[in-house]
């Protein structure tokens, strides 16, 4: 990830703001495309998301970009959010704190609206006339570092990355996953969150640090209120 992936996510606040509609108690995301957003890195080669039956590929060859969706205000406060995933071919793997060599095969985000502290892009989004950006999530298929650690984002103080799936991910195969955000926040950051800021869930993978290739796949993506 670098620091053109953090301006391009504060992009999607700026252009998309949220829609209100009316009440639901969960949501199961359609990966349909068109549901979904294309982000790009500016100065970065594309990803790419190919939709194959229910599961959205990614494929990425030097390469980063995001699959976002933005999570509508009828669903009240999801606490929890579960998928499955796949990888099934990475370059090697490497180390989630470091920057510029934290490619990942495959990643889950969620993004949290600003409480009106300072962020690194704050005069970004100040000059877009947006929320400024909050806190982050990031959960990781493949990293160096073993599952269940949690990092802070080498270029973001305010965003956490969680490995999932270490260094001993069997490729090829389907791994359910089933995360509480609020307990995930809470150790991330410390604090209890405020789950109506939750805005946006993205899907991507970061190949262009280290010039690798990654092929993965995400399915039944859904957020629960428990």
């Amino acid at each position: 990830m670098t620091h053109r992936t953090l301006i391009a996510l504060a992009l999607v606040m700026a252009l998309f703001p949220s829609k209100g509609v009316q009440a639901s108690e969960g949501w199961t995301v359609s990966l349909s495309a068109s549901a979904w957003q294309t982000l790009k890195v500016p100065g970065v080669r594309e990803n790419q998301f190919v939709l194959r039956g229910d599961a959205l590929q990614v494929i990425s060859e030097s390469s980063a970009s995001f699959r976002y969706v933005e999570i509508p205000r009828n669903v009240h406060a999801p606490s929890h959010v579960s998928w499955r995933w796949r990888v099934d071919a990475h370059s090697p793997l490497s180390s989630q704190a470091t920057k510029g060599r934290d490619d990942r095969p495959l990643a889950i985000h969620v993004w949290f609206d600003t409480d009106g502290k300072a962020s690194l892009l704050s005069s970004f989004a100040s000059v877009m006339g947006r929320p400024k950006v909050g806190h982050l999530l990031t959960y990781v298929w493949g990293a160096t570092e073993p599952a269940e650690t949690v990092l802070t984002n080498p270029y973001y103080e305010r965003g956490r990355v969680i490995i999932v799936v270490g260094q001993d991910g069997r490729k090829g195969q389907w791994h359910d996953v089933r995360r509480n955000i609020v307990a995930d926040y809470q150790q991330a950051f410390g604090d209890v969150p405020d789950m109506s800021k939750l805005r946006y869930l993205a899907i991507s993978a970061d190949t262009d640090d280290l010039m690798g290739q990654s092929t993965g796949s995400v399915r039944a993506v859904t957020f629960h209120t428990r």
